[in-house]
């Protein structure tokens, strides 16, 4: 039964720490996005005209 425990307190550990990972990693890249929708609007409006 310790083992068991040991390993879900492992498990909840690691999806913590991948839940922080995650969320730190899509707030950084959401500029990078903004970036590259707006490049492509361009792209496109200038090849409308």
């Amino acid at each position: 039964m310790p083992e068991t425990l040991e390993s879900l307190l492992w498990c909840a550990a690691l999806a913590t720490w991948l839940m922080l990972f995650f969320g730190i990693t899509a707030e950084r890249l959401k500029p990078l996005s903004k970036l590259l929708s707006h490049l492509l609007e361009v792209t496109f409006r200038l090849r409308a005209k």
